[in-house]
């Protein structure tokens, strides 16, 4: 008898579980996010109609149709600039369809493209930066990469933060880094001239730029050479493969689910950069300046730390490592997008030496 009872306890509370399970995902994929895509379609907003649960990701997702081999030749003469049309054709087509200004969706989540400068103009006249909202979304997902940094936090704690960390970004100090950044461009420039001058006139161009924003950014952010921030900069690039590669159904309830080894492998990534970015900055204050140049961030954030902690707006250890992680990707993403446009802008002058099989070379 005890034993009957006990069975149908179980199964009832199996039971309330499953039902409580499909509520929960009927609620989170479909009613929710219905009664939001509703409310916006009323307020005069439009946009690609959503198909939840995935939003517009699918149609995202799609490979842009190959031109067949004769239109592509007939139009191989003329060269379009247009590069975000052809990274982001979604965005192109739905622009053309609803305007500069329109709602799309990743997943359950809607998000508002502006692609019209004077509105733009217009509502941030109207918010204040501390704000302006940032999709929790985002927060949660790349939580492993950036932490709590200045990217991902918003109201008094994103004021607070920015305070503390804008006068590391002052026009001297900028000036001082550039010194480093040229440093180490015209040490790559150097060996590009020498590859050119020698028998081997062969230079994998990717594989140098990336060495060489590596180099820069561990400068820049930490005063270490790119030998010493080789690690570092390894673990944020499987970070990055991580979370980009395989992740693609941001927004999606139950998204973490779909992938969980490579969640995982991220979030042990975090960890570990957590780590080598703690060691690095107690190496740091235990060493003070000697032996490090004063103008990188570290040295400058650890510098405007010291003087607002007597104003109790002091960075804590994990904050500064946030920001660190933060800036270490910004800074790598931006030194690689600066020297690409620079490469493909100059290519036609770098090109002609080494098919004219010329030994003068002329990089810059």
């Amino acid at each position: 008898m005890a034993l009957l009872l006990l069975s149908s306890v179980f199964n009832l509370a199996l039971m309330m579980f499953l039902l409580f399970v499909f509520l929960r995902v009927l609620i989170s994929c479909w009613i929710l996010p219905g009664l939001a895509y509703h409310k916006i379609k009323k307020s005069g907003l439009r946009g690609p109609t959503p198909n939840f649960p995935f939003g517009n990701i699918s149609e995202m997702m799609k490979k842009k149709k190959k031109k067949s081999d004769s239109s592509s030749l007939g139009s191989s003469s003329t060269i379009s600039h247009d590069i975000h049309s052809a990274l982001f054709p979604y965005f192109a087509r739905w622009q053309q369809s609803y305007g500069k200004v329109f709602i799309y969706w990743l997943g359950t989540e809607p998000f508002l493209r502006i692609a019209d400068p004077e509105f733009l103009k217009k509502l941030s006249s109207g918010v204040m930066g501390k704000s302006w909202g940032k999709p929790n979304v985002f927060k949660y997902d790349r939580k492993p990469m950036f932490g709590d940094g200045l990217v991902m936090v918003e109201g008094d704690e994103w004021a607070r933060l920015r305070h503390v960390i804008t006068p590391a970004f002052s026009s001297s100090n900028l000036k001082a880094m550039a010194s480093l950044m040229v440093e180490s461009t015209s040490k790559m420039l150097d060996k590009w001239s020498s590859l050119t001058n020698s028998e081997n006139q062969e230079i994998d161009v990717e594989r140098e730029i990336i060495a060489t924003a590596g180099e820069i950014i561990a400068k820049t952010s930490f005063g270490i050479s790119y030998e010493n921030g080789r690690e570092v900069l390894k673990k944020l690039t499987d970070m990055q493969v991580a979370l980009f590669k395989y992740n693609r159904y941001v927004g999606v309830p139950f998204s973490s689910f779909m992938n969980p080894m490579q969640n995982l492998e991220a979030i042990k990534l975090g960890k570990e950069i957590d780590s080598l970015l703690q060691s690095i900055i107690t190496a740091r204050k235990k060493a003070g300046n000697n032996g490090h140049p004063s103008n990188d961030l570290l040295g400058l954030l650890l510098e405007a730390n010291d003087v607002d902690d007597r104003k109790g707006k002091r960075l804590t250890e994990r904050e500064l490592i946030d920001q660190c992680k933060t800036f270490f990707f910004g800074g790598q993403a931006a030194a690689l997008a600066v020297m690409d446009f620079d490469a493909f802008g100059n290519q036609s002058r770098v090109a002609k030496p080494v098919e004219r099989g010329d030994k003068r070379s002329d990089w810059r």
